[in-house]
């Protein structure tokens, strides 16, 4: 066994300070990827719009929605952007696997890092079983608001095989 299947990826607080270093934050041999801020696995449901809604716990709310959000529920965000989003994040997630993620979130804080954690850490058939789930439940969103699916037969199935970089790929025309 190597250091690297050793690794327990953690959530880290990404400092906000001059000089912070997430090379410095991490123990992890396989590393850490930033998913706060502007970054691709960014919350797009952000504490001060909770704060706004007057939620009791601001941070717990953004986590839940962003969780909902990333299963594919559109109630909040049914817009072709948001759609496509969800997409770069789910293509995105096995880069995530073994390594910490960090959020400016403190550790005793709600986050969607810990979504974003929870399935990077998922086997990948599991994974990719449970993105297809996603993007069928996207489309019957789609349809359902009088919207266009957004998959095709050909990208639901190369999705289901583990072929994320195909769907990507005609989501966005590269």
């Amino acid at each position: 066994m190597t250091a690297t299947t050793l690794a327990v990826p953690a959530r880290i607080q990404r400092g906000r300070t001059k000089g912070w270093r997430l090379a410095d934050a991490t123990t992890n041999p396989n590393g850490a990827v930033i998913v706060s801020g502007s970054s691709r696995f960014a919350n797009a449901c952000t504490i001060a719009v909770m704060r706004e809604m007057r939620d009791v716990d601001p941070h717990a709310a953004a986590a839940a929605n962003f969780r909902m959000w990333l299963a594919g529920d559109r109630t909040n965000a049914p817009t072709d952007e948001a759609d496509r989003r969800r997409e770069r994040i789910l293509v995105s997630v096995p880069e995530l696997r073994g390594k910490d993620v960090a959020c400016t979130c403190r550790p005793d804080q709600a986050c969607h890092a810990d979504e974003l954690l929870r399935l990077a850490g998922m086997p990948p058939a599991e994974y990719d079983a449970w993105a297809a789930r996603v993007r069928a439940r996207v489309d019957r969103g789609r349809v359902s608001w009088g919207d266009a699916p957004i998959y095709s037969d050909e990208e639901k199935a190369a999705a289901t095989h583990g072929h994320a970089g195909f769907v990507m790929q005609q989501l966005l025309g590269a």
